[in-house]
């Protein structure tokens, strides 16, 4: 996703964890409408309901409120490439993510 903004994370992750708008505005105990105007960048959320939309997703706030490109400018340090796995990791649920890891360290242990 890159250079997406929260409304298009919102909507995209939504869809990828098969929600509707009515199952995530029942979660936030908000109505259908506002969670609406959330994914077409009509309003922000505040703060609160960034966090709690968060731990719906399994994603950090950061991933949510961060640009790509702000994010990968910040790291002049990395490759292009170790961005692209920093972003689509970050991407990941936490679950998903310990089994990242996992197989990470299954690998590093085989030889070349």
């Amino acid at each position: 996703m890159s250079q997406s903004t929260l409304s298009e994370k919102l909507r995209a992750l939504r869809k990828k964890s098969r929600y509707t708008q009515e199952d995530i505005s029942r979660k936030l105990n908000i109505q259908r409408q506002t969670y609406c105007n959330y994914e077409n960048d009509a309003r922000t959320p505040p703060l609160e309901t960034v966090v709690a939309l968060a731990e719906i997703y399994h994603v950090s706030v950061d991933y949510l409120v961060r640009d790509a490109a702000a994010a990968s400018d910040s790291e002049p340090g990395r490759s292009s490439h170790e961005k692209k796995l920093l972003s689509e990791f970050s991407a990941l649920s936490f679950n998903k993510q310990k089994e990242v890891i996992e197989f990470i360290q299954f690998k590093k242990q085989l030889p070349d």
